[in-house]
């Protein structure tokens, strides 16, 4: 499955790390942008303290890389690729050390006990649903924090800047060859979806 993630220029080592060395970075969870990320509510009695204490363990063991099925999400451009002018990448995962949940978007954070599931898992990919937007799939990792993709698709925003089009796309087709690279329009933001044309 091709599943995308949006970047900006602000941090350009990141951005060519991604087609020199194909790979995404995966980062601890409480360093993601949601402020409730990795919580959950449970009733009393339901935990015992040791319980909790393997729970926070557990979800600091793993890395997570967030991607997102759609490529062409008006919001995600607007705050996960500086306001149109960074540009998405669409991969396959080929890391066969990972595995990749889908979120679950629910209405509250409430634990749900899971007979044979691990709970760590089970609480990182549950967000409230004001975030279902984003049709979040997570890919997680336990050492390595860089997760092995293989890179399919350049696609650059509306308000990107023509010489930061002109450079990567030379960089992606020197290390990836196969590549396809695009522009957004207004219309794909609108339609929500990407129309066939190719840079």
């Amino acid at each position: 499955m091709r599943l995308y993630k949006y970047r900006g220029f602000d941090n350009l080592e990141f951005a060519l790390d991604i087609f020199v060395n194909k790979r995404l970075f995966a980062a601890d969870f409480k360093t993601l942008n949601d402020p409730m990320e990795g919580r959950y509510i449970y009733s009393k009695g339901m935990l015992t303290k040791e319980s909790i204490s393997l729970i926070r363990g557990r979800k600091s063991e793993y890395k997570l890389l967030s991607l997102s099925e759609t490529p062409a999400n008006m919001l995600m451009w607007s705050y996960y690729s500086e306001g149109h002018k960074g540009f998405a990448v669409g991969v396959k995962v080929t890391d066969k050390h990972v595995s990749i949940e889908p979120v679950d978007y629910v209405d509250d954070l409430k634990l749900e006990i899971i007979e044979d599931g691990d709970i760590a898992k089970n609480i990182l990919t549950r967000k409230l649903k004001f975030w279902s937007h984003e049709e979040e799939h997570r890919v997680f990792t336990h050492g390595s924090p860089f997760v092995a993709v293989d890179v399919q698709e350049l696609i650059f925003g509306i308000n990107t800047e023509p010489r930061h089009v002109e450079l990567l796309t030379s960089i992606a087709k020197k290390f990836c060859p196969a590549i396809q690279v695009r522009q957004l329009k207004r219309t794909d933001i609108e339609m929500g979806e990407l129309g066939e044309d190719e840079i």
